[in-house]
């Protein structure tokens, strides 16, 4: 599946349209710097998913155990990863932008997938706040599986395609 990503040329006018506009809204240097985590010698976009990943998984957990108390915790966590979803992906639109065309292509369906991952927590925060927990908890289950199909494909991209690893040589390397 990976491969045939990587080479979907299909996905170029897509990814150079999305690229223009991360490129025109992320302009002044010292935030591209910030967004790329240079400050602290690491890059920030795989801390701050950490954030929505960790609400939904709890989410998830709560939703399996069930319980009325849960039910409003496991509603607040959802709204917490929708919430902080948004900064996490301005991070890695921010290293995407300045990626090899086979890079480009995966992180395009990368944020993609987790895009609809966003929506159904969308869909399930807003089902939850009406009252209606059991459509919530299926919207937040489906909305887990999907971002972990982006989560796989996020993984693929910096650990089979080195996407975003320093070639630098910084640190010393001991196998």
């Amino acid at each position: 599946m990976t491969d045939s990503i990587e080479q979907a040329s299909v996905l170029d006018k897509a990814v150079d349209l999305d690229r223009k506009v991360v490129n025109a809204l992320i302009r002044p240097r010292a935030l591209r710097q910030i967004l790329h985590g240079v400050p602290f010698g690491h890059p920030i976009h795989p801390l701050m998913v950490q954030v929505p990943l960790g609400a939904w998984i709890s989410a998830a957990v709560l939703d399996l155990v069930g319980g009325k108390g849960n039910e409003n915790a496991a509603k607040t966590l959802v709204g917490l990863g929708v919430a902080s979803a948004g900064s996490a992906s301005v991070a890695g639109y921010t290293d995407w932008s300045e990626m090899n065309r086979e890079q480009l292509r995966t992180g395009w369906v990368h944020q993609a997938v987790n895009w609809v991952g966003i929506t159904f927590y969308g869909l399930s925060w807003l089902q939850r706040k009406r009252g209606n927990h059991a459509a919530g908890r299926t919207l937040g289950f489906i909305g887990l599986a999907t971002v972990s199909v982006g989560g796989y494909l996020g993984g693929h991209l910096s650990y089979r395609q080195r996407g975003g690893v320093s070639t630098s040589g910084e640190v010393p390397f001991d196998a």
